[in-house]
């Protein structure tokens, strides 16, 4: 598999990138769109579940299983993204998570290698 889910979009743009997807609700301050593929805030984690986990409302382990449950309403871009996974496409998913494992887009690269 090529997705790479470590990548935060401040890290320095990269030849080895390919299709580099930002995956936020919203657009980070000072990101030039010539450093973006695509913008896909649909894949991002809700407003709502955002203030949350920022807020320190709900656990990690809560958040996880919500950001999940939100995706399933986009299966059908998750299917694509992993059929271009497969065809050999290389996708870096982004957002400004400074932890890899304590980010959606980890989650989201996990639904992309499990999606049928």
């Amino acid at each position: 598999m090529t997705v790479h889910t470590e990548k935060n979009i401040f890290a320095p743009v990269d030849d080895g990138d390919g299709l580099r997807l930002l995956i936020t609700r919203y657009w980070p301050r000072g990101v030039a769109k010539a450093n973006v593929s695509l913008y896909l805030p649909d894949l991002a984690p809700s407003r709502e579940l955002l203030h949350e986990i920022h807020d320190g409302i709900i656990t990690w382990r809560d958040f996880a299983a919500r950001y999940r449950a939100e995706m399933k309403g986009q299966k059908s871009l998750i299917r694509l993204l992993k059929h271009m996974d497969e065809s050999g496409e290389t996708l870096t998913l982004l957002c400004t998570c400074d932890s890899e494992d304590r980010c959606h887009r980890y989650l989201l690269g996990d639904l992309i290698a499990r999606a049928d």
